[in-house]
């Protein structure tokens, strides 16, 4: 009996000592691994898509695309004033009158400068009567493009239309056409509408050849050099003259250009 009792309590200390092997009671192991947490609901669709590289190449898409977009804008336009064409009697690209003319005057302009409009509208017209269509002197017009963007696409526009000899009928419809600065009254979509408009009023004017010269950009170099070489000069605002070398700045009245003229013919 005693030896029974001893073995009872032997087999009970045994199974005392022994530990349990359920699965409540084992801790993680070095090999086990948390499971993965699952990607959030973005990054699922992004992966799906690509991933970031299919995402940056698509966001430099959007960039490319929005900046057309603003370029080609409509915009605002200063008024819808009917075009009619000027007479002029002489023109030879950007030279009005005589190249001949014993004097020679230098305009520097940007199309969206209000004081040129000034100057245009106020003063150029009694000066082309009373010295260039006489043969006394001659008008050059040079870009000085530094108000923004809106200058430079007008510029560039012009001189697409010089290819045609018709660049004085375009400088008088984008000055007509013009308004707050680079609000887009000059962006391309509207240089091309100006054309048309100067079309209507200049037969043989070559829409296609404009077009496709203003989108080419093919005219920026010349318009930026220009702009470079009044700079060089001195040029420090618009509109600014050189009667026969000698310099007047602003929108002068007729009798300063007068006197100008008079200085340089030594009278």
């Amino acid at each position: 009996m005693g030896k029974n009792r001893r073995q009872e309590r032997l087999r009970q200390r045994r199974d005392q000592s022994t530990p349990s092997s359920s699965p409540a009671a084992a801790g993680p192991s070095r090999a086990s691994k948390p499971p993965a947490k699952p990607k959030a609901g973005w990054r699922q669709t992004l992966d799906s898509w690509g991933g970031f590289p299919v995402a940056g190449a698509l966001g430099l898409v959007l960039v490319a695309l929005a900046v057309l977009i603003w370029v080609n804008r409509p915009g605002a336009s200063a008024g819808d004033d009917p075009y009619v064409p000027l007479e002029r009697v002489q023109v030879n690209g950007r030279v009005e009158g005589d190249p001949n003319a014993p004097v020679k005057i230098i305009e520097f302009a940007d199309f969206q400068c209000p004081f040129c409009k000034r100057f245009t509208d106020e003063t150029s017209r009694q000066l082309v009567a009373e010295f260039v269509d006489t043969g006394i002197a001659s008008v050059e017009f040079r870009h000085f493009a530094f108000l923004g963007p809106d200058s430079v696409r007008a510029a560039e526009a012009a001189e697409c239309a010089a290819d045609q000899n018709l660049f004085w009928a375009y400088h008088d419809i984008l000055f007509l056409r013009q308004g707050a600065e680079n609000t887009g009254v000059y962006s391309a979509a509207n240089l091309k509408s100006y054309a048309r408009e100067m079309a209507a009023e200049h037969d043989g004017f070559d829409l296609d050849a404009f077009d496709s010269c203003l989108d080419s950009g093919e005219k920026r170099a010349a318009v930026e050099e220009m702009t470079q070489q009044a700079d060089a000069l001195g040029v420090q605002s618009t509109p600014s003259f050189l009667v026969n070398g000698t310099p007047l700045t602003g929108a002068q009245p007729i009798e300063n250009f007068r006197a100008a003229i008079a200085a340089a013919q030594g009278q």
